[in-house]
């Protein structure tokens, strides 16, 4: 049977409804699949310097040392533990999230209404369509009747989209402009109407995006591609450690198998073993802090991101505005009325001009309220975050604008009973009611009273009258024309316009329609949220510029963009899905570290293909939630500019954090390849060396971590995303500072060497130095130009101290932890040596600190921030 046999009003039988669902398969969008634990149990152990270190393990297993072997492991088994429970715990916290669905559909089968499964709806079925239902597919309009739609989630668009069977439009239309038709994942605001199925599941618009964002690769975050590269210049430096190591000393005469455990040692030295599981708590501490602020990261490494990021490309509806039309200006009688307050909450004021008002003590300015809240089939409803709006986004926000100015919408109606109403109609632009006027309104009770609102155009032609003060006034051509100037004026300030009307009758009847009393004008908007400028302009001092996305209209876009202080060129309107994507494949292209947000269906795959996409917890679609990296609990803008700092806090403690364990692990190489090379044995043994970089090396990175914020981090441009997590100067600087620390620990090693030979006292006093100047080590690395006295106070690294003392001596007293160990019990000689070579050459890194700032006094910044970029058209960033 063709569709056209079906007609509208039979559509399909039972046995040609099954054919085809047979042949084009259930009506359902293909289900995000969350990573099985499994997988998400082994991705921690995908870096290289992870693989590094299990090799390492392996090699000391196959030598029979297998304290090491296990040493090594656990180190390994820590980080994962980390990275996979922070992970798992942001999953939980989301809860099951689920793709967009409608669970049933009330279709025409065999001739006659049946309520059936939406997932075994095909195309030719013809669906009913009414009030408050879900679309459950994509379907061609047959017929309509006063039919409003929410498109918001596929489009971006906050105004309800108004249908119209009749209407033809272009085969190449926008999406935003396809009147004749409904999509699946859309919601039927009010009306009802008939619609013939045209596609289902992956061939619907909701089904192309699902499979746009199944097709777009998630990139490696910027800490990830830089731990990666990392990791490569460790398994070269740990390699030329063996190599020359291994055959200085067997060209010495020493023996092949002892040098080739002294080269081993020393490349498990070059490895800082505890740096994954430091990184991992690093991140997830920051995971941890931003939770606590309204953002929920869901995959660890994006923290560090945030840090990282030079554009924000952020959607306008549901973003960076309420997604909740509201009354933000009302027009009568010569005056311009400002109305505050947000759009779901009935707290807000009435300015005209300086002038605060008192809305109930102006009678034309209630009588207009009263009429938008009367004319109007929406409803509110009391909710834990605001009002919960039903209905017509625009009639909601009348009748949250009455209830601003002290208007009970619910008493309103019983004082006003509606006796009849012509329902909105495309063609006539406006809807009007008839009611029954209370005593206290001018007139008699009882007496009929129509009220209309509607397109300014529709209204005003048949107004003949204005309402003044003094009552009605006839409307000549020229005040009708002056009118319509000034719907034009607010329009032009991408305001949406509806005007208002009323009179007397003395019938109720659709003949009454006319010579009606104009009220006044109300302009509408979907008003930014609060604190959205605030943080754009963060950025702004920040260096990251933002991008201002929707699928609105260019002049609504700028509206809004100006009302948040973006340039015109940093705002983009009518953007589709695939163009959301590409803007941002360009932008990384260009070298730029993106960011994007969205709360729709249509922003999914631009979140997922985003360096961290972030998503609305509370009024984002769920696709929009499954495909971010980060998602705000408080749908807060301004949440973003906390998480940035967060990410910036967290980056600068790492670089930290790199600079204290690889001048620490440098030393630890400089003094054994020192000590062999002047004919010594190795000063530290292997499992001394795995103490040092699993236990003693973890508390001052750990107090690092937690080093408090620079107060003017927000005020320096982000760092450049391809810099390398070591640079030549940084690592010149890593090199001259662990070779400041190995003199130290060398000094101490030597001086019992010289008085008593090699041995075990020897040896655990090079052990006990390389331990104990670690903390020291740590407070220098806060910062490399201010000594640690002028910086803001971090209690962590004392304590660390305490800790590794409190260690060290179990370490030499202790007789298990010191057979373990190979360490002896040291005299108070001993220890008055360990703290000179240990505390000299901390005093040497801070006087050149010192010195370093009296040099420079007076002299410009040799690196000058780069000038801002506003725009999305400036010069690219090279990468």
């Amino acid at each position: 049977m063709s569709d056209t046999a079906a007609g509208a009003e039979g559509g399909l039988d039972t046995a040609e409804a099954q054919r085809r669902l047979r042949a084009v398969g259930p009506n359902r969008i293909a289900e995000h699949h969350e990573t099985p634990l499994w997988r998400l149990a082994l991705a921690q152990f995908r870096s290289l310097v992870v693989l590094l270190l299990l090799a390492g393990a392996a090699i000391a297993g196959a030598l029979d040392e297998w304290a090491e072997a296990i040493a090594i492991l656990a180190a390994l088994l820590l980080n994962a533990t980390i990275g996979f429970l922070a992970e798992w715990r942001a999953r939980v916290s989301l809860a099951r999230l689920r793709a967009l669905a409608v669970p049933h559909a009330i279709v025409r089968r065999d001739g006659h209404l049946a309520r059936i499964a939406a997932l075994e709806l095909v195309p030719g079925d013809v669906v009913v369509l009414e009030a408050g239902a879900a679309v459950p597919a994509d379907a061609r309009l047959l017929r309509s009747a006063a039919l409003q739609v929410d498109e918001s989630a596929l489009t971006g668009e906050s105004a309800a989209v108004w249908k119209d069977a009749a209407a033809r439009p272009a085969p190449d239309a926008p999406l935003a402009e396809r009147v004749n038709v409904v999509h699946l994942g859309t919601a039927v605001l009010g009306g009802s109407g008939l619609a013939l199925v045209t596609a289902t599941g992956p061939a619907t618009e909701l089904g192309r995006i699902g499979q746009l964002v199944a097709s777009t690769g998630r990139r490696a975050t910027p800490l990830e591609r830089q731990v990666e590269a990392l990791g490569r210049r460790l398994i070269v430096l740990a390699l030329a450690i063996c190599a020359v190591v291994g055959l200085a000393g067997i060209l010495h005469g020493e023996p092949i198998g002892l040098m080739l455990e002294t080269a081993i040692s020393l490349a498990v030295a070059a490895v800082p073993e505890g740096l994954p599981a430091v990184l991992s708590l690093a991140l997830a501490a920051g995971l941890w802090r931003l939770a606590g602020r309204g953002a929920l990261v869901r995959r660890l490494a994006a923290v560090e991101t945030l840090g990282s990021t030079t554009v924000i490309c952020a959607d306008k509806t549901g973003t960076m505005t309420e997604n909740q039309m509201t009354v933000v200006i009302v027009a009568l009688a010569g005056r311009r009325i400002h109305v505050g307050g947000g759009g779901r909450s009935t707290i807000g004021s009435f300015m005209d001009g300086h002038d605060v008002l008192a809305p109930l003590a102006d009678p034309h300015l209630t009588l207009l309220l009263a009429a938008g809240a009367l004319c109007n089939d929406a409803s509110l409803r009391p909710a834990i975050d605001g009002l919960h709006l039903l209905g017509d986004p625009t009639e909601a926000a009348l009748l949250v604008a009455a209830g601003k100015a002290g208007l009970e919408p619910a008493e309103l109606a019983r004082a006003w009973p509606r006796r009849r109403e012509i329902p909105f109609d495309p063609a006539r632009r406006m809807m009007v009611t008839f009611h029954l006027m209370p005593g206290s309104a001018g007139a008699r009770a009882g007496t009929p009273v129509l009220l209309a609102k509607g397109a300014p155009g529709a209204i005003l032609e048949l107004a003949n009258r204005v309402h003044t003060a003094d009552g009605p006034v006839a409307l000549s051509e020229a005040g009708r024309a002056h009118l319509l100037e000034q719907n034009r004026a607010l329009a032009a300030e991408g305001l949406r316009v509806l005007a208002l009307a009323w009179r007397p009758v003395d019938v109720i009847e659709d003949g009454a329609v006319d010579d009606l009393v104009f009220l006044g004008f109300v302009g509408l908007l979907d008003p930014t949220r609060p604190g959205v400028k605030d943080a754009i302009a963060s950025c702004r001092e920040a260096g990251i510029r933002t991008v201002m996305l929707t699928g609105d209209q260019q002049l609504t876009a700028e509206t809004v963009g100006r009302q948040l202080g973006l340039e015109p060129e940093a705002i983009r309107s009518r953007v589709s899905p695939e163009g959301k994507l590409d803007l941002v494949k360009e932008l990384q292209a260009r070298g730029e570290v993106v960011a994007m947000t969205g709360d729709g269906v249509n922003d999914a795959p631009a979140l997922v293909r985003a360096d961290i996409g972030v998503a609305m917890g509370r009024h984002g679609t769920d696709v929009a939630r499954e495909s971010a990296d980060l998602v705000l609990t408080d749908d807060n803008f301004a949440t973003i500019v906390e998480a940035v700092k967060e990410g910036r806090v967290i980056r600068a403690n790492l670089r930290k954090v790199i600079h204290f364990l690889f001048s620490c692990n440098l030393s630890e190489i400089l003094t054994i390849f020192v000590a062999i090379l002047l004919g010594y044995p190795s000063p530290l043994l292997p499992l001394q060396i795995l103490w040092v970089n699993l236990v003693t090396d973890i508390l001052p990175a750990l107090a690092l971590i937690w080093d408090p914020a620079d107060p003017e981090i927000m005020e320096r441009p982000p760092l450049d995303p391809a810099e390398a997590l070591i640079t030549w100067r940084f690592g010149a600087r890593i090199l001259g500072e662990g070779a400041l620390l190995a003199a130290g620990v060398l000094g101490t090693y030597l001086w019992v060497v010289w008085n008593h030979g090699p041995g075990a006292p020897a040896a655990t006093m090079a052990f006990m130095a390389l331990v104990l100047i670690h903390p020291f080590q740590a407070m220098s690395c806060r910062s490399t130009r201010l000594n640690w006295w002028q910086l803001p106070p971090n209690p962590w690294i004392p304590l660390s101290l305490i800790a590794l003392l409190a260690l060290q001596w179990m370490a030499v007293e202790l007789d298990p932890l010191a057979s373990l160990l190979g360490t002896v019990p040291l005299t108070r000689a001993d220890w008055l040596a360990l703290a000179s070579g240990v505390l000299w050459p901390v005093a040497v890194l801070e006087a050149l600190k010192a010195w370093g700032r009296y040099t420079s006094l007076g002299l410009p910044d040799p690196t000058p921030a780069p000038p801002r970029e506003d725009s999305v058209t400036t010069t690219p960033r090279k990468s």
